[in-house]
């Protein structure tokens, strides 16, 4: 089905998340992508966690809507095959550490050179400068550099988010700076070079909240305690809930709500100034009105007093909450190779286009044939390419 970037053209040169993540969120969206590959294994994401016929439940899910060639770029036949590529394609995005690519013959100015429409994005961990710029990166590092694993901090220690938001949040990143410079070039006709610094886009995604206190450097400004580094989930008789009084009449219900009224009445949590100078007394007295009751006591008075409630959900239980299933949010699909699996719907729809269906992520080198027809190699010269391994 067509989506708003239906007759965009993306090729990928990237692993793991940061990269993948965003073409895939562009595949979505109607963009078509096609992957490119080593050819001693393809992307290392395939084999991580959990899999079946060689492929891995994350490759899975940051590679649909993708068809995958397999080519060696360290020889001359294989860099003309990505030449071939670039010339049918609106974007080049690779994921390498800063010389990398350009030291295989396709740095920005070269290609820019030869096609100055092609947008060019550059995704790294620490940018193209700087005393980082050459270092290895995986997502923990940026965790660590970019505030997430100390705003994370507890009794034992700063923690890392168990997830890989790092990645992730690049990959958002590049995927709103790429629609951004296609914009640009329907105005200006011309292509540009993106770059994206991991470690950048997670502090900036952390500077509004996490890094609150980094904000105001006048001597006078007033300081209080982060919310955030208070944040907590709350034990109930037989589980946990997630429930927020973010508002002075929400704190008013939920003590109504929970039968205590002193606290209703209790001057250290009467505005939400007051809390915020007393947040650790707040959360303990918030916790002892939780714990009084079940889950489903607490989900019940809290919800009909209009104050904001949950369940805390394991990643098992997600799928089947009443509100994820009427929205169609997680859907079961069959993946040729990997069998029934659950995918997620993205977070935005357009009342303009249809919902797009993404292909399924391609099996290593799957359409390596199909794309060099494609682009004008005939099958004896298909033949001798995979013989030789320039192409798998």
């Amino acid at each position: 089905m067509p989506g708003p970037l239906e007759g965009i053209k993306i090729v990928e040169l990237g692993q793991m998340i940061a990269v993948p993540g965003a073409t895939y969120l562009l595949a979505t969206q109607g963009a078509k992508i096609v992957k490119v590959e080593n050819t001693t294994g393809g992307d290392d994401l395939r084999m991580y966690g959990s899999r079946k016929s060689g492929m891995s439940g994350w490759f899975a899910n940051a590679n649909a809507g993708k068809r995958s060639i397999g080519i060696d770029l360290m020889g001359e036949e294989g860099k003309e095959v990505l030449w071939r590529l670039l010339k049918t394609t609106d974007i080049f995005v690779q994921g390498f550490r800063p010389g990398a690519v350009d030291r295989l013959g396709f740095s920005y100015e070269k290609v820019h050179n030869e096609l100055p429409e092609l947008i060019y994005v550059s995704s790294s961990g620490f940018g193209s400068s700087g005393p980082y710029s050459e270092r290895p990166v995986y997502d923990p590092v940026i965790q660590a550099l970019s505030g997430w694993a100390g705003a994370q901090n507890t009794a034992e220690g700063p923690m890392l988010i168990r997830g890989m938001v790092a990645d992730k949040v690049a990959a958002l990143t590049t995927a709103q700076a790429i629609t951004a410079a296609l914009y640009r070039r329907n105005t200006s006709g011309e292509g540009q070079h993106v770059e994206i610094s991991m470690l950048e886009a997670n502090i900036a995604f952390n500077w509004p909240d996490v890094m609150m206190h980094e904000t105001l450097l006048d001597s006078d400004a007033l300081h209080f305690p982060n919310l955030l580094g208070s944040y907590q989930l709350f034990a109930t008789e037989d589980g946990w809930v997630s429930v927020t009084a973010g508002t002075d009449k929400q704190w008013q219900a939920v003590c109504e709500a929970l039968d205590r009224f002193d606290l209703a009445e209790d001057n250290r949590f009467s505005s939400a100034a007051n809390r915020s100078k007393n947040f650790t007394g707040w959360y303990e007295a918030f916790g002892q009105m939780v714990r009084a009751f079940t889950s489903e006591e607490v989900l019940v008075r809290c919800l009909e007093a209009d104050v904001p409630a949950v369940p805390v959900l394991d990643p098992s239980e997600v799928s089947d909450d009443p509100h994820v299933i009427a929205r169609e949010a997680v859907v079961e699909t069959m993946h040729p190779t990997i069998g029934k699996m659950r995918v997620p719907r993205q977070g935005a729809t357009f009342s303009a286009e249809k919902q797009v269906v993404p292909s399924p992520a391609p099996s290593y080198g799957e359409h390596t044939e199909e794309l060099l027809s494609e682009l004008g190699f005939g099958s004896e010269e298909i033949s001798r390419l995979r013989n030789s391994n320039i192409v798998v």
